[in-house]
């Protein structure tokens, strides 16, 4: 019996021809024996055989990836914290920390320098506004001055106003009546001056105030900044930072925004595995399967646990990568918390199918068209197509539930059509 799973490349020669395949270890015997026995049986006539045979079928699938704690308390960057910060240290990762100790400190460099100016701003226009109620006085005083001036000249005109002819010329009359007009006009004029300087004045200082709410108010938002700058552990736990968007753990330089993750406190009581899978080898991959796990530093050590978690799509793990895996998160039947620890790597082996006596062939021996399947069987006259029912299917074999039997042998290759019957 040849299984297409210990096929490797090597070249037989058989009847003249040469024809290549792969094997491994001592499957070179077993192909080398059944070209020998194609050569000499006139059917066969050089087409590769496979005689069935009865046996259990196991589909294990490789995984690898590292424990993680199935609870964690994600430590964020602060949620009032406003506007993109630079981080300026972060904790080892893997350290243990008390509750309210500090685990990341943004820089603080440019919100302090903003506040500082935007305070100078302040302080400016609190000296503007002092320098407008100095001239504000001084236009108010001089108006009141012109205004007392003018009432004296015109009290003084209206005294002395006389129309007789006998003292003032017709010239001089007239010039009386325009200075008492003109003197009229002018107080009209500083009445009008008064209140509208004193509106002006006001406005003019309510736009100062307005200027100085916008400044106080990004002083208050600097100055909030400035208070949320460290993150502190919300309680004690093992300090374990977390990646961003790229796959890469946070350091000192990278941009921060409000609520961004920057850490996990996992709870190491319960742990769990995160695992990918390449999506070429994901075939028979579902939640509830059983699986086997190693940790890199304990390889001896074998860990059990259920398939609890599988992504809908395969995506790369690496940005710009072109290779897709699918994530799928383990639980573990026991945690042992002296070794278990979050990141420790992990190799892994999905369970996919165990199933108990069944026949199966290697997939290079099916044959499919428009839904039907079927193989070539040998008979003494030749290879006759036969179709057949399938059943479970892992990368290189499947099950076959109806058309073959025991001993039946099958191609596993196109036979010639003179082969044919």
């Amino acid at each position: 019996m040849i299984n297409t799973e210990d096929f490797t490349t090597s070249t037989v020669q058989c009847c003249g021809n040469q024809s290549s395949k792969k094997v491994l270890g001592s499957s070179l015997l077993l192909l080398a024996t059944l070209a020998l026995s194609a050569c000499s049986d006139p059917a066969t006539n050089g087409v590769l055989t496979f005689e069935v045979q009865r046996s259990d079928f196991k589909v294990d699938i490789p995984a690898s990836g590292e424990l993680e704690a199935s609870n964690s308390t994600t430590v964020n960057v602060p949620t009032g914290l406003r506007g993109p910060q630079s981080l300026a240290w972060i904790m080892d990762n893997f350290s243990n920390v008390k509750a309210g100790d500090v685990v990341a400190r943004m820089d603080g460099t440019r919100e302090s320098f903003r506040l500082e100016m935007e305070s100078l701003d302040y302080d400016r226009l609190g000296l503007d506004s002092q320098i407008q109620s100095q001239k504000d006085k001084t236009i108010d005083k001089t108006l009141s001055t012109d205004t007392k001036l003018t009432a004296q000249e015109q009290d003084l005109a209206d005294r002395f106003f006389s129309e007789d002819e006998r003292v003032y010329t017709k010239i001089d009359i007239i010039d009386q009546m325009r200075n008492q007009d003109y003197l009229e006009a002018k107080m009209d004029f500083y009445g009008w001056g008064i209140s509208q300087h004193g509106s002006q004045a006001e406005a003019e200082q309510e736009l100062i105030k307005l200027k100085q709410q916008g400044h106080k108010a990004k002083m208050n938002r600097y100055s909030s900044n400035l208070q949320q700058m460290e993150i502190v552990a919300p309680h004690d736990g093992l300090f374990v930072a977390q990646p961003g968007w790229n796959g890469a753990l946070p350091v000192p330089g990278d941009m921060m925004w409000s609520g961004m993750a920057i850490g996990l406190l996992p709870d190491t009581s319960k742990m769990q595995a995160k695992l990918f899978v390449l999506e070429s080898e994901a075939l028979g991959l579902a939640i509830g399967k059983p699986v086997t796990l190693y940790l890199d530093a304990y390889p001896e050590l074998a860990l059990t646990g259920t398939l609890t978690q599988l992504d809908a799509l395969a995506k790369a793990k690496e940005q710009d990568s072109p290779v897709n895996y699918f994530q799928i998160t383990v639980s573990l039947d026991n945690t042992l918390i002296e070794i278990m620890q979050p990141g420790r790597q992990v190799n892994a082996m999905v369970h996919a199918l165990d199933a108990k006596d069944v026949i199966t062939v290697p997939n290079q021996a099916l044959f499919q068209k428009s839904g039907e399947y079927w193989v070539y069987i040998k008979t003494p006259k030749g290879f006759a197509k036969q179709s057949v029912t399938l059943g479970n299917r892992s990368l290189n074999r499947t099950v076959i539930t109806e058309g073959l039997k025991q001993g039946d042998t099958v191609a596993l290759t196109t036979p010639p059509k003179r082969n044919r019957v």
